[in-house]
């Protein structure tokens, strides 16, 4: 059984980060040294409020589903699938207002109620090659 506490934030993390964009709830949702951990290493709460300045400017008509939620202790797993409007701004990939996917999963670490790490793989592959940003029929795609 999910914690109704763990849920709610990361319910938080979507409507109100995600696709509101409110980045003072990144200070309700995470403790004072939060560390983002990303494929270029660790990152902090504020390098995460400089993310979704950017996010907000490139991608619009956010619409985000938590598909699944799995506890452990202080861990929680979420899974989630997100549509979005491109609007341009990322590399040099031109904006025909593409309705992309992304999929992924965010694992929150807690301490106490609030998020002291998160870890999160997504599917920016796939969004770049819906853009047309990547050439197609270069690779198999299972």
């Amino acid at each position: 059984m999910i914690s109704v506490e763990k849920r709610q934030v990361a319910e938080k993390w979507f409507k109100e980060y995600f696709t509101k964009g409110n980045l003072e709830i990144l200070d309700e949702l995470t403790t004072e040294d939060f560390v983002y951990h990303s494929h270029q290493g660790e990152h902090t709460k504020e390098k995460m409020k400089e993310f979704m300045e950017w996010y907000q400017s490139v991608f619009q008509e956010d619409e985000w589903e938590i598909n699944d939620l799995i506890e452990q202790k202080q861990k929680l797993a979420v899974r989630y699938t997100g549509w979005m409007t491109y609007k341009g701004g990322w590399f040099d990939i031109p904006s025909e207002n593409q309705r992309v996917k992304e999929t992924g999963i965010m694992i929150f670490y807690f301490k106490g109620d609030k998020v002291d790490e998160l870890w999160c793989e997504n599917s920016d592959a796939a969004i770049l090659f819906d853009l047309g940003a990547l050439q197609k029929n270069t690779h198999n795609v299972f």
